[in-house]
C-alpha cells in the first residue's frame, strides 16, 4: 500500500503543477439577418487570420498574448503550459510576439452562430482578464469594421440600418474552466494508485509458488517450503510402535485420532480429492477398514455425499456390508449386468453409499484392467463429493497406470512396526504408474474388544 500511496502522491503533484487553469469568457453580437449569408459570412471573417491580425494591433494585445501565463505558473511553467496547449516547444528560429499572439488566438477562440442572428466570441486563455478582453477587442473590431464599409463585397458602404452590433460585452470569468488542477490531481493520484496496485497484485500472482496460483487447491502444509505429498499419520517419528506395547485406551485414542487427521485432510483438499484411492503395500484388512472409515467419518455430514467402491474382491472386511451377500455390484456393474441404481447400497451403519464386491469374478487384477471401470469411476465423480476406492495394492499391478490417468488422492496405507524400506518401495512403485499425490499413513488395526463392540 506504501508505494501505490506514494506513487500517486506523486503523480498528483507533477498533474496539479502541469495543469494550467484556463478560463473562459464570451461576448455575443447581432449581425443584420436581412442577407441569409451574412452570419455564416460573419463567422468566417471573425475567424479569419488577417481579422485577427487587425483585432490585435488596434487594441494593443500583442504583448499579453505572445505571453498569455505571465510569470507565475510554478516551477515546471514552461512544461505546463506546453503540456495545456498554450505554449508550443523551443523552436531553432526566433519567432516574433505576433506569431505567437496569432499562435494563442488560433488555440483560444471559437466562433458560432447561436441563432437570432446572434455570433458568439469565446475566447480561453489561462488569463480571465485577457480572455475577456480578446473577446471583447474581436466584436468591437467587426462592429467598427461593419460601420464604416461593408464587409461583402456586394454590400455597399453608406448610411443605413446598424447592420452590427455589440449586446453582450465579455467579463472575466470567476472560476477556471474544467479540468481544474485540483480536480486533475485528484483523478491522476487516483488513477495512479489504482494501476500501481493493480500491478503489484500481477507481479505477485506471476511470482507465486508452484501450486499455490489462482484458484489452485494447495495441499495442507507446516511448513512454507511447497510439499508434494501429504505428511505421516499415526507415528511422532519414521517408527510406529505396534499395537501390543500400547494401552487399550492409547490404542483406541491413536485410531480415533487417525481417522480425524485423515478426514481432515482430504476436507482440506475440497474438489481435489472428489477421487481417493485407497491402498497398500501389501494385501492387509488394514487397507479396506481405512477405507471405511474414511467413507463413514466424511459422510458424518449431511451436506456430503459419500460412495466407497470396493475394488478390493478378496476382502473379507468389505463383504458384510449390504443385508443381502449376493447384492449386485462392482463385478455386475463392471460387465453390464445392472446399472448403478442396482449396484449402488446405502450402509446400514453411516450415511455412506457403498458398492459392494458383487457376484462373479474374485480376482482384483481382472477389474482393475477392466475397460468400464475408469468410465464408471469419472460418472460417480460427477454424482459425489468423495468416491472412496478400496483397492488392492497396485505397485507393480497391470492396468493400475488406468487408475492414475484419474489424477486421484492416493492413501498409501502401511503396517505398524514395518520396515520403512517397505513403505518407501512401495511409494516409487505407485509413483511410476503416475499416481501423484501420496499420503502415507499408518492405520492402527482394532482390538478384539473394539472390534466385537462395534459389531454389536
Amino acid at each position: 500500500m506504501i508505494i501505490p500511496a506514494l506513487a500517486a502522491l506523486a503523480v498528483a503533484g507533477v498533474a496539479g503543477e502541469i495543469t494550467a487553469p484556463r478560463y473562459e469568457s464570451r461576448a455575443r453580437l447581432w449581425i443584420d439577418g436581412r442577407d441569409a449569408a451574412a452570419g455564416r459570412d460573419s463567422v468566417k471573417v471573425l475567424s479569419s487570420r488577417d481579422f485577427a491580425r487587425q483585432a490585435i494591433e488596434n487594441h494593443g494585445l500583442a504583448g499579453r498574448l505572445a505571453n498569455p501565463a505571465g510569470g507565475g505558473a510554478g516551477v515546471l511553467s514552461g512544461s505546463a503550459l506546453t503540456l495545456a496547449g498554450f505554449a508550443r516547444p523551443p523552436e531553432t528560429a526566433p519567432t516574433s510576439r505576433e506569431t505567437l499572439a496569432l499562435r494563442t488566438v488560433e488555440r483560444g477562440l471559437e466562433v458560432r452562430q447561436i441563432g437570432g442572428g446572434q455570433v458568439a466570441i469565446d475566447f480561453v486563455s489561462p488569463d480571465p482578464a485577457l480572455s475577456a478582453d480578446v473577446a471583447n477587442a474581436f466584436a468591437a473590431t467587426y462592429v467598427d469594421l461593419r460601420q464604416t464599409r461593408g464587409v461583402h463585397a456586394a454590400e455597399p458602404a453608406g448610411p443605413g440600418p446598424i447592420p452590427a452590433r455589440v449586446i453582450a460585452n465579455a467579463a472575466p470569468a470567476q472560476s477556471s474552466r474544467w479540468p481544474t488542477p485540483l480536480l486533475s490531481s485528484l483523478v491522476a493520484g487516483i488513477g495512479t494508485f489504482l494501476l500501481v496496485f493493480g500491478l503489484q497484485g500481477w507481479l505477485r500472482r506471476r511470482q507465486g509458488a508452484p501450486g499455490h496460483e489462482l484458484g489452485a487447491v494447495p495441499l495442507p502444509e507446516t511448513s512454507p517450503r511447497p510439499r508434494q505429498h501429504l505428511p505421516w499419520i499415526g507415528a511422532d517419528t519414521g517408527e510406529a510402535a505396534t499395537c501390543d506395547d500400547l494401552p487399550s485406551p492409547l490404542r483406541l485414542l491413536t485410531r480415533e485420532r487417525e481417522q480425524a487427521d485423515l478426514a481432515r485432510l482430504v476436507e482440506l483438499r475440497g474438489s481435489a480429492a472428489r477421487l481417493v484411492t485407497v491402498t497398500g503395500s501389501r494385501p492387509d484388512e488394514s487397507i479396506a477398514r481405512c477405507a471405511l472409515a474414511l467413507g463413514r467419518s466424511l459422510a458424518g455430514s449431511a451436506e456430503r455425499r459419500v460412495v466407497v467402491v470396493c475394488l478390493d474382491v478378496a476382502s473379507p472386511a468389505l463383504d458384510g456390508l449390504t443385508a443381502d451377500p449376493r447384492a449386485p455390484g462392482l463385478t455386475d456393474l463392471l460387465s453390464g449386468v445392472c446399472g448403478f441404481s442396482d449396484a449402488i447400497h446405502r450402509e446400514s451403519a453411516s450415511r455412506c453409499h457403498v458398492i459392494p464386491p458383487g457376484r462373479g469374478a474374485r480376482e482384483a487384477d481382472g477389474l482393475v484392467t477392466a475397460d468400464r471401470l475408469p468410465l464408471i469411476l469419472t460418472a460417480l465423480k460427477q454424482t459425489y463429493d468423495h468416491v472412496i476406492v478400496a483397492a488392492p495394492p497396485l505397485g507393480g499391478m497391470a492396468g493400475a497406470e488406468r487408475l492414475a490417468g484419474l489424477s486421484p488422492t492416493t492413501i498409501l496405507v502401511t503396517q505398524p512396526g514395518g520396515m520403512a524400506t517397505d513403505a518407501v518401495q512401495a511409494f516409487d512403485a505407485l509413483a511410476s504408474l503416475g499416481f501423484g499425490e501420496i499420503a502415507m499413513i499408518t492405520f492402527t488395526p482394532e482390538t478384539a474388544e473394539r472390534a466385537l463392540s462395534r459389531a454389536a
